[in-house]
């Protein structure tokens, strides 16, 4: 059996700063989830591999390893600086979940130029150590970033391992019954919204407006990045600066004192390190929306309904090969809706949905065959 290398699933660690959130959860906690999901799907010999692990206490171990990946190609990261330190492993890798990021519309050319050399380098290394696929990516776009490399044969477009996380073969049609019953009226047990970034100026009217809705509906703000939020949402105050408390306050809560903004932020915000919490949390709610794929890939998996504002390519991606319902957060802006929202779970393909998870599944399992991977119980039920 492999051993993963990431961050596991977080579970049972205490956090009481930012330091220890971080230690435990990396700078967004929604790695957590496609980490926690791959525990899920793959059985494994441990969890104890860090991506700054030795190659020589690799190789001594002896075991396969299983990498969770994210946004991770795109000119923000040097792979070679700050990804998973492979030089000299001599085991098996699979890579799973990899994606780029770019921004909505970007030439692909020039989007492509601007990837660290590094980083194309770590890129066509990896795949060349094997004789198999052993990347699966995030979409159509990522994989194209590996058939510019001359790699493609190496990569496999398969979405995010969260994608599985529920044992429902039919979600989809669960989804559709709840989301054909949704009404602004009938909305009594609250809304998940999952926080976006206060950095993202120009989308600071899609987030004052998700916050209202949470005024009108209760529920829960689930914060995952950045760091001034999450210390905000855990009061965790001795951890930022003035000038750090006033961007969130000025671009979310324009109308709050900064009082007023941490009391609001008390009784609705939450930053989760346990993924079976958040399950279960998200699951209480009658609705999700929000920037955060994986806080709404949550939801879903959940037996929510959920939509997507997709912010950049590695968003929309994601949403696209998964089939996740979704509209431009800049498109909604312009004139913010509660009801907008509701029709777009109301009106989405859900047996189209379902129909392309149980595929991707199928594709995803005979991909961890291929690399010698273990598949669980949970995952081999979702196989015909």
């Amino acid at each position: 059996m492999a051993k993963l290398m990431g961050l596991g699933s977080g579970n049972n660690k205490l956090v009481n700063s930012y330091k220890t959130l971080y230690e435990a959860a990396s700078s967004n906690t929604g790695n957590l989830l496609f980490n926690f999901a791959l525990e899920s799907l793959i059985e494994l010999a441990g969890t104890d591999v860090r991506w700054s692990t030795p190659a020589e206490k690799i190789n001594a171990d002896g075991h396969d390893l299983l990498i969770p990946m994210a946004n991770n190609i795109g000119r923000h990261t040097d792979l070679k600086k700050s990804g998973p330190k492979l030089d000299g492993v001599s085991v098996h890798k699979t890579v799973m979940g990899l994606g780029a990021q770019f921004q909505l519309n970007e030439d692909f050319e020039s989007a492509f130029e601007a990837i660290p050399e590094m980083s194309k380098e770590w890129l066509m290394d990896l795949c060349n150590s094997s004789d198999i696929p052993n990347v699966s990516v995030r979409g159509k776009l990522t994989h194209k970033v590996f058939e510019k490399l001359g790699v493609g044969d190496k990569a496999i477009p398969l979405g995010c391992p969260s994608h599985f996380l529920s044992a429902n073969r039919t979600l989809g049609q669960t989804l559709k019954e709840k989301a054909c019953s949704l009404t602004p009226k009938t909305i009594v047990n609250g809304i998940a919204v999952t926080a976006g970034n206060p950095a993202i100026a120009n989308l600071v009217k899609t987030e004052q407006f998700l916050i209202s809705l949470l005024d009108s509906y209760k529920g829960k703000y689930i914060v995952q990045h950045p760091k001034n939020l999450i210390c905000l949402s855990e009061g965790w105050y001795d951890d930022l600066t003035d000038e750090e408390i006033e961007v969130v306050r000025s671009r979310f809560f324009p109308s709050l004192k900064t009082d007023g903004m941490k009391t609001w932020l008390k009784l609705f915000a939450t930053t989760y390190v346990s993924i079976p919490q958040w399950f279960s949390d998200i699951s209480k709610v009658d609705f999700v929306v929000g920037t955060r794929i994986h806080g709404c890939q949550l939801g879903i998996q959940a037996g929510v309904p959920a939509v997507v504002l997709h912010i950049d390519s590695r968003t929309k991606e994601l949403c696209e090969t998964m089939h996740i319902p979704t509209i431009s957060a800049r498109e909604f802006q312009k004139s913010p809706s509660l009801d907008q929202l509701l029709e777009v779970v109301k009106n989405w393909d859900w047996d189209a949905y379902d129909k392309n998870r149980i595929a991707l599944a199928n594709q995803t399992h005979d991909f961890v065959l291929q690399n010698g991977l273990t598949p669980s119980r949970h995952f081999k039920a979702l196989i015909k």
